[in-house]
């Protein structure tokens, strides 16, 4: 059995990242469990705050993250990087410094995108942070002009391509 947690870098109502997350457990693999990890609350860094006593919301997702054998984080791609959002949530799993949770967690990155671009600087970005933490980055997944891959009223991914993408970013866990 495998357990996954996943995050979307995005707190946009109606973002394809988060609806990408949505997705993942149709798409796993048999004997995969992948739970969505809500961030929007999640405050800013600020070592002030993370003290011995964190916010329950910072207990809780090192806890998650801590327990899970892997890591998918979707982040939205914002002047060819990821998301502040993205930015946030590592730092959070990655304290106390090189200890946190993230450290050496095994990960999936996906970054799409509705232009052209196709996410592939944020996720080249992301999946590099994840290896400076001593990270295994099991695979990359972009794409672009998602909104014509992802049905946005039932969270399907209906582009095979994608979907098969994916798939295989999942059992690579």
């Amino acid at each position: 059995m495998t357990t996954l947690i996943a995050f979307s870098g995005s707190l946009r109502k109606d973002s394809f990242n988060t609806r990408l997350i949505q997705a993942l457990p149709s798409l796993a693999p048999a004997g995969t469990t992948i739970a969505h990890f809500d961030i929007s609350e999640l405050p800013l860094y600020n070592q002030d705050l993370d003290a011995e006593t964190v916010p329950d919301i910072v207990a809780a997702l090192r806890a998650a993250v801590a327990e899970a054998d892997g890591v998918i984080i979707a982040t939205p791609e914002y002047n060819h990087s990821y998301s502040a959002v993205t930015k946030n949530l590592i730092d959070w799993a990655s304290r106390p410094f090189m200890k946190g949770p993230i450290i050496g967690k095994k990960s999936m990155v996906i970054a799409v995108t509705p232009g052209p671009g196709g996410g592939v600087h944020a996720a080249q970005a992301t999946a590099e942070v994840l290896s400076l933490l001593g990270g295994t980055v099991v695979a990359q997944v972009t794409a672009a002009t998602v909104h014509e891959k992802v049905d946005a009223s039932t969270n399907t991914v209906t582009d095979a391509e994608l979907a098969a993408h994916i798939s295989q970013g999942l059992a690579a866990f």
